[in-house]
């Protein structure tokens, strides 16, 4: 499968499952230190701090990983795409969803 190809899959997916404009959760793993880095970089994708809804944040059992679920307000599909780019691009991020 090409990369359009798996971006037209997602796109499909997301329009499926999601209405948009509205509120969209994005669940990022990502080690402690990072944890600032990764919800400015969903904020700022997203549109600006008056998107964000909610931030909750739980730490693994040992403390080596944070499990954040970040909910914005996006207005289309091509914005949660474009968030999760950048999102896989920051710094201490394992794990998107």
């Amino acid at each position: 499968m090409t990369e359009d190809e798996r971006v037209e899959q997602a796109r499909a997916l997301l329009l499926a499952n999601h209405a948009f404009p509205g509120p969209f959760e994005f669940r990022v793993v990502v080690r402690p230190v990072h944890r600032s880095s990764v919800v400015t970089a969903v904020v700022t994708a997203a549109g600006g701090t008056e998107v964000l809804l909610a931030v909750d944040e739980r730490s693994s059992a040992n403390g080596n990983f944070v499990s954040l679920r970040i909910e914005v307000h996006v207005d289309t599909v091509e914005r949660v795409l474009a968030v999760y780019e950048v999102v896989k691009g920051v710094e201490g991020v394992l794990t998107v969803m």
